[in-house]
């Protein structure tokens, strides 16, 4: 495989079979299903910052996904952050947080914000590497289980 992560489509402009791989991959990594309208409704703009996990060789294939938002002028919030799970470890999720980070600091962002699983503490552990912290708590968020909300100063890496 010849992973890379490249720009992707706001989710209003994907293709029914983008829109399928990305449910699969939602539901293999989270376990929450989702349905194509509201993947499709998700609030990601086409920028330097909605990045997708694809082999070059079958980039039809979606291995990962990176969505953020520019929430504010200031703050910009990963929406969406799923590697499948046995490509996980291999750096690819670091390679995606600094190309995010950068397209951030083009764009004048200076925090950055997340909803995260309680449970997740291997992701918990990759937030506070770069910064964040939990700033409360979300009950009911998840299916199963508490969510929190990390934020953070954006961080060159």
């Amino acid at each position: 495989m010849n992973l890379k992560w490249v720009v992707g489509k706001s989710p209003k402009q994907l293709d029914e079979n983008s829109i399928k791989e990305i449910k699969q991959l939602f539901y293999r990594e989270t376990g929450e299903e989702y349905f194509e309208g509201s993947i499709r409704a998700l609030p990601i703009q086409e920028w330097d910052g909605n990045l997708i996990l694809t082999d070059c060789e079958n980039p039809s294939k979606i291995h990962g996904l990176l969505w953020a938002t520019k929430f504010s002028d200031e703050r910009a919030r990963i929406v969406a952050f799923a590697i499948d799970r046995d490509l996980q470890g291999m750096g690819l999720g670091s390679k995606g947080w600094n190309l995010l980070i950068d397209a951030c600091l083009k764009d004048g962002h200076s925090e950055l914000q997340l909803e995260v699983r309680a449970s997740n503490s291997r992701a918990i552990d990759f937030y506070r590497k770069r910064g964040l912290e939990v700033i409360g708590e979300l009950k009911g968020y998840y299916k199963e289980g508490l969510g929190l909300v990390m934020r953070g100063n954006i961080q060159s890496q």
